[in-house]
């Protein structure tokens, strides 16, 4: 491996060690200490290996790839419970509360080591979380590393790059375009401006010349549709709906957790003026929250969106 593939390698996992130290200390897990391992014990999750997790990521934009992510379960219980904002304690029995609330916590580090990535690179950057179970990757460069912060320690983590991944962070950034110069005006230049007359006067608009006005029966329905196709209408995604008492709505406080009636691998629905729309998954896109579509209503089903009703 080349000293300039070593280098953005190392630079690139510094981004998610940054990411992994910056979500914990909004989750209540300040002075995080991160320590490389020599040693990488840790084994992606199998069917055979069942006491660890694996968050398979695809890279976007300059970080074409995938990357993978394994914890021992009692690992990614605190990860979870940080994020529930629950009592850590490791010694807890494994759920799927716990598997979700980790992918959540997971996501939010990938998207915070996104933002960060994009900036150094100052290059689109994406990184989607992969739903595949078990998760698979070839793996060309490994990493191991503990964290210790308030609240938990110990936290050890492996981190596997494919060589596609590899390839594209050694690849050099694009060098920047050059800069036009300004053009001179007539005063700056040093020879004279020239004026030329023009050739021949414009002819004023008579009553034989004047263009006939199109009437409104002229215009096609084409016409008609781009009139309201420049209308803002508001989209939401939506993760999941529950029904509440009032008097539940009005117990809320700040640490309280609502559980929604849809899966973490369940499509969110994309709703365009309060009709649905699309359905996706949830991605992460230079730090924000995105839907990638995979299934779309039908045109009759859109054109509802059009109803003056």
């Amino acid at each position: 491996m080349s000293e300039a593939t070593t280098a953005a390698i190392t630079a690139f996992t510094a981004v998610w060690k940054n990411a992994f130290a910056k979500i914990l200390a909004q989750l209540g897990a300040e002075s995080a200490v991160i320590s490389d391992s020599a040693e990488t014990p840790l084994q992606p999750a199998s069917a055979e290996n069942t006491s660890v997790l694996s968050a398979k990521f695809s890279g976007g934009g300059c970080l074409q790839g995938q990357l993978l992510w394994t914890c021992e379960k009692s690992v990614a219980v605190q990860c979870a419970q940080l994020l529930m904002s629950e009592p850590v304690n490791a010694a807890v029995d494994f759920s799927d509360m716990h598997a979700d609330g980790f992918l959540e916590f997971m996501r939010q580090v990938a998207g915070e080591a996104a933002l960060a990535w994009k900036a150094e690179r100052e290059l689109p950057t994406e990184l989607v979380y992969e739903n595949e179970t078990p998760a698979v990757l070839e793996s060309q460069s490994t990493f191991s590393f503990t964290i210790d912060a308030e609240k938990c320690k110990g936290l050890v983590f492996r981190l596997d790059l494919n060589p596609e991944l590899c390839t594209a962070l050694s690849a050099l950034p694009p060098a920047p375009l050059p800069k036009e110069e300004p053009k001179q005006s007539p005063a700056q230049s040093k020879e004279p401006a020239k004026v030329e007359a023009p050739s021949q006067v414009s002819e004023q608009p008579t009553e034989e010349n004047m263009p006939a006005p199109e009437s409104d029966s002229a215009q096609s329905p084409a016409s008609n549709l781009d009139l309201i196709l420049d209308v803002q209408l508001e989209a939401t995604i939506r993760f999941g709906e529950r029904e509440m008492l009032l008097q539940d709505v009005f117990g809320l406080m700040p640490g309280a957790v609502v559980e929604l009636n849809q899966l973490v691998n369940e499509p969110a629905e994309l709703l365009v003026a309060g009709r649905l729309v699309a359905k996706g998954e949830v991605v992460v896109v230079d730090g924000n929250f995105g839907l990638r579509v995979t299934e779309v209503v039908s045109r009759n089903q859109r054109a509802e969106m059009l109803s003056l009703e």
